[in-house]
């Protein structure tokens, strides 16, 4: 399916290393989109920037005619200072390309389960920092820009990766669930600033997905149990932690990045307010 991505510009925060904003950077790339991808370190930045392109190589040799570029803007957005730091240097690709973003995927996002009590203030800072404000901030920026601007208005897309402990509370990570549900919140408020137009503003609920600190947790679920197989460490965790689950199973990166990409595409402009499950049928409450 042609998501009619080409040659938009779009910033995924978050996007080096194992996690989901890699995929979601890249299947966005692959639909023909520009793409702006970020981390706290130049060497990360980096060394994504050439495995996608790599990857995107290999793509395009396998018959897509597609046109893809990929930037890499270090910028550490859980402060105030790195998000301006950010925006200018996102800045500079748009006056290279002469076009302006008209895609942001606030994905950047920290997870860490321990007791309640253990929390400390700077742990539920940073929560709040990295989970809530990097996203606010970008997102006032750019928002504000694609109201302005006639081209953005008419195809303005802002995304929170949030995740299903937003809607559902989990006592081994707290302030996880307050931040994300926080996120879900600031969704739905900021898109009144965009109803006279085609700017959408979704978040996206995303279920337990298999990353790379999803294998490493695994694995130490299953020492810590001495189940003879990660395979097997998978099966019991779902049964014991996540039994409303439909799929019983971790979801693929890829499986989170196809969903992403849609709903920044014109072809979801009817989704706006949303907050879309992507968590394999685990809520049922709502």
């Amino acid at each position: 399916m042609d998501l009619q991505l080409l040659i938009k510009l779009a910033v995924v925060t978050g996007s080096t290393g194992e996690g989901k904003g890699y995929p979601i950077a890249l299947e966005l790339a692959k639909q023909g989109a520009y793409v702006v991808i970020n981390g706290r370190s130049d060497l990360s930045v980096q060394a994504s920037v050439q495995s996608m392109l790599k990857e995107l190589n290999d793509h395009q040799k396998n018959g897509k005619d597609v046109q893809m570029r990929v930037f890499g803007v270090v910028g550490n957005i859980g402060t105030m200072e790195g998000v301006k730091h950010f925006i200018v240097n996102v800045n500079k690709v748009e006056k290279e390309l002469h076009t302006p973003v008209e895609i942001l995927v606030n994905n950047v996002g920290i997870f860490h389960s321990q007791d309640y009590f253990e929390f400390s203030d700077d742990k539920w800072m940073d929560f709040y920092n990295i989970n809530v404000m990097s996203g606010e901030r970008l997102s006032r920026h750019y928002l504000k820009e694609m109201l302005k601007d006639e081209r953005r208005a008419s195809h303005g897309r802002i995304l929170f990766i949030s995740n299903e402990p937003g809607v559902r509370a989990m006592p081994i990570m707290i302030p996880c669930c307050v931040s994300k549900a926080r996120q879900i919140t600031l969704a739905l408020s900021e898109l009144t600033k965009g109803a006279d137009c085609n700017v959408t503003v979704n978040s996206v609920l995303l279920g337990p997905t298999l990353t790379a600190g999803a294998k490493a947790y695994m694995k130490q679920f299953a020492e810590q149990k001495n189940i003879d197989s990660l395979d097997n460490a998978m099966k019991i965790y779902f049964q014991e932690f996540e039994p409303t689950s439909l799929h019983q199973r971790f979801l693929e990166p890829s499986e989170i990045a196809n969903v992403v990409a849609f709903l920044c595409s014109p072809l979801a402009s009817g989704i706006n307010g949303c907050a879309q499950r992507v968590e394999g049928g685990i809520i049922r409450h709502i």
